[in-house]
């Protein structure tokens, strides 16, 4: 072949393999950036809806909640029911005028009497109206509303949250709509009950918030599937317009799903509400990616494909035909090519974690990745068999199924848990593949693997209280429910303890919420030290903790409980002095499940607190 022939040929053979690799570097890029688009939808819906939930709804909920609790807790609404005169029916006006004057989404703040008859009302129009106090002749019989048959029935200092809806007076719904929840709680004064104190809240803006977002569409659905809010004002409150069938029209092949509580689907992310707003709705945050959205990100990604294939295309030309001109420039060439291997061969030191050894365990290579995630020089590694690194927690039992794999030539994937040099644990996602001769025989293994310490500690930090340092009660409940069938399963015991501390907001309102903080995490490091091995212990909730005790009668169940209590009440916190814990015991029976053994522990906790507190009170 002439000269001029093999440049032709040569150049249009490498013209050709650069084409081909900018089309296949292309696709392998499109594929991973729309896999990394749905990573970033997915961590978006999860970031939207922790905002929209623990920084907008929560706090206004808290809030609603401890207004209704001070106003039951008033002096002035005692000395009213100890004497209804016109002296303290005007101070009680006042007060529940001034209340709802400190907050405009405040929509209505009454006492209602034991015979479920309006006798104070303050009521605002709207959240740019002043509020004012109703006339008495105006005041209403409200006896027969679901709202005062329920909450006269609920033990001293519940809080009660109505169901997302519209308000309704004189016996119909009020237009233009006026969403809103009711908070409310019982009186009682000397053992009886003597009326209720209810507060509605006004959720236009709180739900004209919930619902904006510039990435997705929100839908507040309840139980049954009706909708509450929607993007669309035509779609919301569908349980009072009659509309029934909208949120098959918007999920056809997702309502089941949703419904069944499926948290992610094709085109939906759930998250319900229950630990926020705790009501009959068993309301659900629906977030739907916007079409819009996903179809920017796409025609993005089509656009960067198109650029990288353009851009190798017009690199690839000059290569060639620079590559092509004498056969003495490939000598070159090679050499460039060389000395980007040893350069790409320094990346992978240095990034990859790698380590090679002998059948016999020895360390025979280490990558400088290896090195730095150990904490080990090389030469300190060079020669020492691999269990230097080995973590004194991880089971025998693990490691010998490690070797039985890789042994019998097998590849051997998983996470591990090593010791660094300086003694800090490490996690490693490790992948062990056997090398063998000619022969079929293994003459060492090699290891590559990633760094997951960051991951775990993220896992970790999503099921432990941040304040307390003991499990949550995300944590608590996939316990528990762990428990509950293993306990069915196997016809074995299992007792569940839940405790609050005494007059925690005494704590709070007489020290300050750092020494109420304090109290919390000396409560729970003194829980964790004296349970049992095998008991499991966590925050439930506020001043609130939980100790599952597996195989545990409840007589045994008890004295771990007088054991806590004990701890507890001896020991010293310092300015606060002495504080004591109640405790409600309950043992899982055959027909129980998660949530009715929580609720009869429950429900011993308040028999505890009722019956004096600093007690242990177990179910009959």
């Amino acid at each position: 072949m002439r000269s001029k022939n093999f440049r032709f040929v040569f150049t249009l053979y490498f013209i050709i393999f650069g084409i081909t690799i900018a089309l296949f570097g292309s696709l392998v890029g499109y594929k991973i950036q729309m896999i990394d688009i749905q990573e970033r939808i997915d961590k978006n819906a999860e970031e939207v809806a922790f905002n929209k939930k623990n920084n907008l709804f929560k706090p206004i909920i808290d809030k609603m909640d401890a207004m209704v609790f001070a106003l039951s807790k008033s002096q002035i609404l005692f000395d009213y029911l100890q004497s209804p005169d016109s002296h303290n029916t005007l101070a009680m006006d006042q007060l529940f005028l001034t209340i709802t004057m400190s907050d405009k989404q405040v929509m209505q703040a009454r006492f209602i009497d034991a015979e479920g008859k309006e006798k104070i009302r303050v009521d605002r129009l709207n959240e740019s109206s002043l509020p004012f106090i109703v006339d008495s002749a105006k005041l209403q019989d409200k006896s027969t509303r679901d709202y005062f048959q329920i909450v006269r029935t609920l033990p001293n200092e519940t809080i009660w949250h109505s169901k997302l809806d519209l308000n309704i007076e004189n016996g119909k719904v009020e237009v233009p709509f006026r969403p809103t929840i009711r908070i409310a709680t019982p009186i009682y004064h000397n053992g009886t009950f003597k009326g209720i104190v209810i507060v509605n809240m006004l959720t236009n803006n709180l739900l004209s918030s919930i619902r904006t977002s510039a990435v997705f569409e929100h839908y507040i659905i309840d139980k049954e599937g009706n909708i509450i809010i929607a993007p669309d004002d035509t779609l919301s409150w569908s349980k009072y317009t009659g509309k029934q069938n909208e949120l098959t029209d918007i999920f056809p092949n997702e309502t089941s799903k949703i419904l069944s509580g499926t948290y992610t689907g094709k085109d939906f992310y759930t998250f319900p509400l229950n630990d926020v707003l705790n009501n009959d709705d068993d309301a659900i945050l629906i977030l739907k990616p916007k079409a819009q959205y996903e179809h920017s990100l796409v025609l993005s990604n089509i656009q960067s494909a198109i650029l990288v294939v353009i851009l190798s295309i017009l690199v690839s030309i000059p290569l060639a035909l620079y590559a092509s001109i004498t056969p003495s420039k490939l000598q070159k060439a090679l050499l460039v090519s060389n000395s980007e291997l040893k350069r790409f061969a320094g990346i992978i030191d240095k990034y990859v974690v790698t380590v090679t050894t002998k059948t016999n365990s020895i360390i025979t290579a280490v990558s400088s990745a290896f090195e730095k995630v150990t904490g080990y020089d090389r030469d300190e590694l060079i020669g020492r068999k691999i269990n230097l690194i080995k973590h004194p927690n991880t089971s025998q039992q693990f490691h010998n199924a490690l070797w039985r794999t890789i042994e019998n030539g097998e590849k051997w994937q998983g996470e591990v848990k090593n010791i660094r040099k300086d003694g800090h644990e490490y996690w490693l996602e490790q992948t062990i593949i056997p090398l063998q001769n000619d022969n079929g025989e293994i003459t060492s293994y090699v290891s590559v693997a990633t760094d997951i310490t960051d991951k775990k500690e993220l896992e970790k930090i999503s099921v432990i209280d941040q304040l307390t340092g003991i499990f949550n009660r995300r944590k608590l409940n996939d316990s528990l429910q762990s428990e509950v069938n293993k306990a069915h399963r196997y016809h074995r015991p299992l007792s569940v303890l839940i405790m609050d501390i005494d007059h925690f907001k005494r704590i709070n309102d007489t020290y300050g919420h750092q020494c109420g903080d304090f109290a919390l995490t000396t409560v729970a490091a003194l829980l964790s030290k004296h349970i049992r091995d095998s008991d499991i212990v966590g925050r439930y909730g506020g001043e609130e903790f939980m100790v599952i005790c597996p195989e545990t009668q409840i007589t045994a169940a008890v004295s771990v409980g007088e054991k806590l209590r004990e701890a507890i009440a001896q020991y010293d916190f310092g300015i606060i002095g002495h504080i004591t814990i109640s405790i409600g015991v309950a043992e899982l029976k055959e027909e129980d499940t998660l949530e009715t053994i929580v609720k009869n522990s429950d429900n011993c906790l308040y028999t505890a607190k009722h019956n004096g507190r600093n007690q242990v009170v177990a179910e009959s």
